[in-house]
């Protein structure tokens, strides 16, 4: 995670505290370091498997196999997955909202064994876009995250990315404290943070900005900084033909604070694909791009395993998703199609895949990787 002077040091960082003092990951100004005092920089994939509202139906689930979580280490250089989860997946009884689904929360452990058998860590990401579309948190989130949160707490390894991208407003207090908008109550990231430390868990909690995680602009954001510990900060900056699509755009957007304010940052979600916001330069503007977040020093988690993302399908979408079968910039055009679904069976999708590898390749500290 964001850490200016990591990479260009010639000795490791190394943290003040005792390791046996101290949760095992924690924050100290920019930096996250474990249990043995080591600095820890997020580098990773997502998987799609357990946020569609059908799950058990979904492909994305049924290719939720070892074998996926396997790949996102020995081929991705993954050093830690995200599962974005969904409180209505978790709570489906609209008439007994807090009767919790026993299977959905054994496939929630099951991505945690597997992965932890991999070496690797989880994010838990509340995602809410392919259920019930709230822009932000609302009270039902605070018993989801009692849930989680109390659930998984002895496992320091899982980490909580308390709100998939906050959107359809911008207003820093809002976003912190929660209140009214349009009508709707909505819950501020603080009191997710505050709910998930009142049971007990000091597991890294990640929070997204505004604007789809896109924003945390330096001279309003830095006024409404989190209170608590353990705290990093998700950008998901998508790329787009009218903004974002300049080294200027991300200095604005989000590096400004990345390079001013003493707390870590991640790129917690990003690819650059049809569906996603792209640009029809991208073949370009995404090596730029990805020089960008090496020169700040933060980690990237990228947009997903899933066809049509980070890989390709041959085409059949009854087949097997192959994770070494990579989306690339390969054609002479680059159609944007906002309108895409993943996942998306085109054999020649384009996308980012190759040059996320390599970048995941190059950066990534896990030893396990090969």
């Amino acid at each position: 995670m964001a850490f200016n002077e990591v990479a260009s040091s010639s000795s490791p960082i190394v943290s003040k505290h005792k390791p046996s003092s101290i949760p095992s990951y924690y924050v100290e100004g920019k930096t996250i370091f474990d249990n043995q005092g080591k600095v820890y920089i997020p580098y990773g994939v997502h998987s799609t498997a357990l946020f569609q509202p059908n799950w058990r139906q979904s492909p994305d689930y049924i290719n939720f196999t070892q074998d996926q979580i396997k790949a996102a280490r020995t081929f991705w250089h993954a050093n830690v997955i995200t599962f974005q989860v969904s409180r209505v997946n978790l709570f489906p009884d609209r008439q007994n909202p807090t009767t919790l689904d026993e299977d959905y929360l054994a496939a929630m452990d099951r991505a945690v064994a597997w992965t932890m058998q991999e070496q690797m860590n989880v994010i838990f990401n509340l995602q809410t876009e392919a259920s019930s579309n709230e822009i932000m948190a609302t009270p039902a989130d605070i018993t989801f995250w009692q849930v989680v949160a109390g659930r998984y707490k002895g496992n320091q390894k899982v980490f909580f990315d308390i709100f998939n991208e906050p959107r359809g407003f911008y207003d820093w207090k809002l976003w912190r404290n929660g209140g009214v908008h349009d009508g709707v109550n909505y819950v501020g990231m603080q009191q997710l943070v505050d709910t998930i430390r009142k049971t007990g868990a000091q597991n890294l909690i990640l929070a997204q900005g505004q604007g789809a995680g896109e924003s945390f602009d330096y001279y309003n954001f830095r006024d409404y900084l989190l209170t608590g510990v353990n705290i990093v900060y998700a950008i998901h900056p998508y790329l787009s033909n009218t903004q974002h699509a300049m080294q200027d755009d991300w200095e604005d957007w989000w590096g400004l604070s990345v390079r001013k304010l003493d707390v870590p940052f991640v790129i917690g979600e990003w690819n650059e694909t049809p569906g996603s916001g792209c640009i029809a330069n991208a073949g370009t503007v995404v090596p730029q791009f990805l020089g960008y977040v090496q020169e700040l020093h933060i980690g990237l988690i990228a947009w997903a395993l899933t066809p049509g993302a980070l890989i390709r399908s041959d085409g059949d979408g009854s087949a097997s998703w192959d994770w070494t079968h990579l989306t690339s910039f390969d054609t002479p055009t680059h159609a944007c199609n906002d309108e895409m679904n993943y996942p998306y069976f085109d054999p020649h999708a384009q996308g980012a895949g190759q040059l996320i590898l390599q970048f995941l390749r190059e950066h990534s500290p896990f030893p396990h990787a090969k």
